[in-house]
């Protein structure tokens, strides 16, 4: 048995209630760092790589430090810069038949979420047959992949540290979850530089979507002593930091900050899973092809309001790890101030609150809530379609 303390809060490990949990912690984190990945890319024997992005990194040359540390190695490289937001498996399999054109040995994702699940992709089509949809859902990854290398550009989606991928299937318009310990990267390298071109909007919503990984894992049925006291550190790292991230980008000190948070609620939602937001926010992105963070962020206040109940005294903890002011309060207000604290966040950040200001039609609702359903496992409270029906009309 094991205690440990954070913030006035016991952490309680014992033998009973013993916990999995699943990493591959080779991080690199430092501003400028990315020039130096060369050198560690030619010690890994790594020689042929295919660097997988979007066209607007390319558009403000975010790759220019990881070509030029290539070239000093001489590690031969292409790149494939048709990531599109939301990536499809179309777009996936494109980038793999490339990279076996190529023969390469590894692949670098360098962006946002998108840019590092397609390089997760391309890294298991590598050595393993078929199509993306053929590995949609938790453990279908056989073969070991080539090695992966994250350069998040935005401090959200986590990526470079979980072993999932979030990936549209083209035909059905819905969001598919690629996850195996198998495609966690090799490397991943946080550099607070390369946040610095990243345009407020998307700044606000990989933000957001960070803070609610950590709180939707922190909740989670299937968080851990271990789980835990990654996300209340996250928490408190991205609550502390997300506004002056927001308000300055080049804030080397906030981004860094808001990278390590972004990394460790990764850490978490990879072992936890998350909660409604994520399984709303998934249809709302396929089926409206909205950014995933914006898709999650507007039902989120909606969702923990829902799930107040169920766990209130987690709901203490996170307020504390937010710095709010509770004296006075009991578990139920105390939980109304940390949905209140949401709420006025994304008015801050220029996020809607609302489903109608996103051409969001209540007729989806229905077939939306269909598909939604099948990923609310993880979620605190008990949901079901009725529930979630509930929740987007109160988010209209």
């Amino acid at each position: 048995m094991k205690n440990i303390e954070y913030k006035g809060l016991t952490f309680l490990f014992t033998v009973d209630n013993g916990f999995s949990f699943d990493a591959r912690l080779n991080i690199r984190f430092k501003a400028g760092i990315v020039k130096n990945i060369g050198k560690e890319l030619s010690a890994m024997g790594i020689k042929n790589v295919l660097i997988v992005t979007d066209p607007g990194v390319l558009k403000v040359k975010l790759h220019e430090n990881l070509v030029t540390t290539l070239n000093q190695e001489n590690i031969k490289f292409e790149v494939f810069s048709e990531v599109e937001p939301n990536p499809r498996d179309t777009t996936c399999e494109k980038a793999a038949e490339f990279a076996k054109e190529l023969n390469v040995d590894a692949v670098i994702g360098i962006g946002g979420g998108s840019s590092l699940d397609t390089a997760k992709c391309v890294g298991f089509l590598m050595t393993n047959p078929g199509r993306v949809k053929d590995y949609d859902g938790s453990g279908k990854v056989k073969n070991e992949p080539i090695p992966i290398i994250a350069i998040p550009t935005t401090a959200g989606t986590g990526s470079e540290v979980t072993a999932n991928a979030a990936i549209t299937d083209t035909e059905k318009h819905i969001k598919m979850s690629v996850r195996s310990p198998k495609i966690i990267p090799h490397l991943a390298v946080l550099d607070p530089e390369l946040l610095k071109t990243l345009p407020q909007h998307i700044a606000a919503f990989s933000a957001m979507d960070a803070l609610i990984h950590a709180i939707e894992s922190f909740l989670s049925r299937r968080a851990t002593a271990f789980s835990d006291y990654f996300n209340l550190k996250a928490i408190e790292l991205l609550s502390k930091y997300i506004r002056p991230f927001y308000a300055e980008p080049s804030n080397t000190e906030a981004a860094g900050n808001m990278l390590i948070g972004s990394m460790l609620a990764g850490l978490g939602i990879s072992n936890t899973g998350t909660g409604n937001a994520h399984a709303l926010g998934r249809v709302l992105g396929g089926s409206y092809d909205m950014a995933h963070g914006l898709a999650c962020s507007v039902v989120f206040p909606y969702v923990l309001k829902f799930n107040a109940m169920a766990q209130p005294q987690k709901f203490v903890e996170i307020a504390r790890a937010m710095d709010l002011k509770t004296e006075g309060l009991n578990e139920k207000e105390i939980g109304q101030k940390v949905v209140r604290e949401i709420y006025e966040l994304l008015r801050e950040l220029n996020i809607p609150v609302k489903l109608s200001e996103l051409n969001v039609t209540k007729e989806s609702f229905n077939d939306m809530v269909k598909v939604a359903i099948t990923n609310v496992a993880p979620n605190p409270r008990k949901t079901t379609e009725v529930d979630l029906v509930s929740i987007l009309e109160e988010a209209f």
